[in-house]
């Protein structure tokens, strides 16, 4: 966690009193691992948690149709596999045409992605 988010969040609250408590229950493991993100960040657990909490970023989980649109794209891995053994057998030449229809087909089941999906960030959690 950057020191800017942390310091931002001082600016925004100032000097008053906070009143809200939020309660979260963690594993030993995970409260340890925030008390040390925590403290590599130079704060305490308390600043850490509300600044992680204020600025951190949820995806949202994969859809009906995009996990169809992945079942398609994982059946056509199945193809380019066996085209892959025709060509090792048979020869290049003998399945390009090939080749070059499985991949129109697969581009357009990348396309049919939706747009968060493609251009979807690993959040820092």
């Amino acid at each position: 966690m950057s020191k800017n988010i942390i310091e931002s969040n001082k600016s925004l609250v100032g000097k008053k009193t906070k009143k809200k408590v939020l309660s979260a229950r963690f594993l030993e493991i995970e409260y340890q691992a925030l008390k040390k993100r925590a403290k590599d960040a130079g704060v305490t657990l308390s600043k850490f948690t509300r600044a992680v909490l204020l600025s951190g970023k949820i995806v949202q989980r994969i859809s009906k149709s995009d996990a169809e649109t992945l079942r398609k794209l994982s059946g056509e891995a199945n193809n380019l596999n066996q085209l892959a053994r025709a060509a090792n057998k048979e020869g290049f030449t003998h399945v390009a045409k090939d080749l070059v229809n499985l991949k129109a087909v697969i581009v357009n089941i990348i396309n049919q992605l939706s747009h968060d999906w493609k251009s979807y960030e690993k959040s820092s959690f």
